[in-house]
């Protein structure tokens, strides 16, 4: 992460009483006997997921059924094992400890079939029941876009994974219910870790390049590419910002180039930087998002001499984006470090290189357009 969760990040209270059922239904689950509603809590929740089961003629499994299809492979497992599965869902729920001492071997003891039907029960638990309208009123009408929008008012409209997109578009006179919201990453993803699938603390909005088309089902505690054990950063107390920094590329590129790199010699915290980086691929977004320093000289600093670069990248610098800042602009921080890098600079040889570009592609197209 970037920047790390505020402490104050609301929970969602649908995943917290969802979260302490599936933990109910383990602990219950352990001795043997039949599936009966003795097998859920008494409560409203107990109620909402026994109550959504399929009707006589339908095909589609609801919640009822996902626990029932659990509840039966982990009678075939042994009470030792069945105790084994509750005491661990139990025991790791801080997960601030667990990234602490990462575990990507929690279930392995699992049968395939055990582990397949909880996968799909976490998974019904996060994508269906939470919606169930017994389940919304259990949790004081609060609707996972009601927490979008109060976890934006916390943290802000800026990914916290990237700095470099906003986590969703807000549209003027829309009620919350019909505003359009980020998908909530599992840091810990669902297909790897099913006992998270709905715990309050395993899941955030994060911007869709970070989510959907970078993380996807990347495991934070093991990169299957390389078959190794990695660390990663707690999102609620740990961040990258203070351990990352801009600078120019040594190479012979016609046009100049940003690398970005890691400003810290603690092994763990690279250890951490780097899964950072291969789960989301920020070298890859940050570098391609400045590949033009051209483009990010006429774009953001407006320059039309030397002087006026160097005056305008000083006041930059001399006025470094506020926090509220961070979280309502996307890729004030990085813009903030780069001119932080180009003020220690000499800057000449960059604007006669920018110049030298500019002259090679011709007249501006925006200059030809106002004329006409």
């Amino acid at each position: 992460m970037l920047f790390s969760l505020d402490l104050l990040t609301p929970k969602f209270v649908a995943f917290e009483k969802l979260n302490n059922e599936l933990l109910y239904f383990l602990e219950h689950a352990v001795p043997v006997g039949d599936f009966n509603r003795t097998c859920l809590s008494a409560g409203a929740i107990g109620k909402a997921c026994w109550d959504n089961a399929k009707r006589p003629k339908g095909k589609e499994k609801l919640t009822k059924d996902k626990f029932q299809a659990l509840h039966c492979e982990l009678q075939k497992l042994t009470q030792a094992d069945r105790q084994r599965l509750f005491e661990t869902a139990r025991d790791n729920q801080n997960l601030q400890g667990l990234f602490e001492a990462p575990n990507h071997q929690l279930l392995t003891f699992l049968t395939l079939g055990c582990f397949t039907a909880l996968k799909e029960l976490s998974s019904h638990l996060y994508c269906s029941t939470k919606s169930l309208q017994p389940v919304i009123d259990a949790c004081g009408s609060v609707t996972i876009n009601a927490h979008f929008e109060n976890f934006k008012r916390v943290n802000g409209e800026v990914c916290r994974a990237c700095g470099l997109e906003r986590i969703a578009p807000f549209r003027a006179d829309t009620p919350i219910e019909k505003q359009w919201r980020a998908d909530y990453d599992h840091l810990l993803c669902k297909s790897k870790y099913p006992i998270y699938a709905v715990h309050p603390n395993n899941l955030f909005p994060i911007c869709q390049t970070c989510n959907q088309d970078a993380k996807k089902a990347e495991d934070m505690f093991f990169c299957h590419s390389k078959k190794r054990p990695r660390a990663a950063f707690y999102p609620f107390t740990e961040s990258a910002q203070d351990y990352v920094k801009l600078a120019l590329k040594n190479d012979r590129d016609p046009e100049v180039c940003i690398q970005l790199s890691w400003l810290t010699d603690d092994a763990l915290i690279q250890a951490k930087l780097k899964t950072w980086d291969d789960v989301y691929q920020i070298k890859k977004l940050v570098e391609g998002r400045f590949i033009s320093l051209a483009n990010i000289i006429e774009d953001e600093l407006k320059a039309v001499s030397l002087d006026d670069l160097q005056a305008n990248i000083a006041r930059e610098v001399a006025r470094p984006p506020s926090a509220a800042t961070l979280k309502r602009k996307p890729e004030a921080f990085w813009l903030h470090k780069l001119y932080s890098y180009l003020v220690s600079i000499d800057l000449a040889p960059i604007w006669e290189q920018c110049h030298f570009i500019e002259e090679e592609h011709g007249e501006p197209g925006a200059e030809f357009i106002l004329r006409g």
